[in-house]
């Protein structure tokens, strides 16, 4: 396993670029697969229809559109640790504890500008947001305790770490003369 800086240098790299890895907005499910392996299958996000549909490549959650392209990705990392893919189909533990005095010297570091968001329903959260790319956006999710009893600390702690755009409103599906892909490109 990774110490936490390790995992520093991954997120401001997230930050940055938008990307983890191959893990990009727009990526396709099959090159990821190709990539990094076969995700495992985390279910429909709409109870009535397959498409979007979340699907994961160790612990990094993705959300993936009917066309197959990558439309979210979300980084857990409130469990302190989190396995993300190698190339071939390996993983690495990274130490994901990561408290914001550390994030934003490293984010200023590496010339990242951004916007911090609070909302009044969320008291003790704040969100800082980046935009890499055109339609890309980076979202780092902070708390003010690990968890809701815990005392407030003085350093506010890194949560959830997510990407996403909004280009895709209208998705073409899957290309019909394709062979069935093994993901459901049959199905709506």
């Amino acid at each position: 396993m990774t110490d936490s800086t390790d995992f520093l240098a991954r997120l401001t790299e997230f930050v940055a670029t938008g990307s983890l890895g191959e893990l990009r907005y727009g990526a396709t499910l099959p090159e990821l697969a190709a990539r990094y392996g076969d995700p495992w299958d985390g279910g429909r996000i709409h109870r009535k229809k397959r498409w979007p549909h979340a699907f994961g490549f160790g612990d990094v959650l993705t959300v993936f559109c009917r066309c197959r392209q990558l439309r979210s990705v979300s980084l857990p990392t409130w469990q302190g640790e989190l396995e993300l893919p190698l190339s071939g189909d390996g993983l690495q533990t990274y130490r994901t504890r990561v408290v914001e005095s550390e994030l934003t010297t490293a984010l200023l570091a590496a010339g990242c500008t951004w916007q911090t968001v609070t909302y009044e329903n969320l008291p003790g959260q704040r969100t800082l947001e980046f935009s890499p790319a055109e339609d890309v956006w980076v979202a780092l999710i902070l708390t003010d305790r690990e968890d809701r009893n815990d005392p407030q600390l003085a350093d506010w702690m890194l949560y959830k770490a997510m990407m996403w755009g909004y280009d895709h409103v209208d998705c073409p599906g899957p290309d019909p003369a394709l062979p069935d892909d093994g993901w459901g490109a049959a199905e709506l």
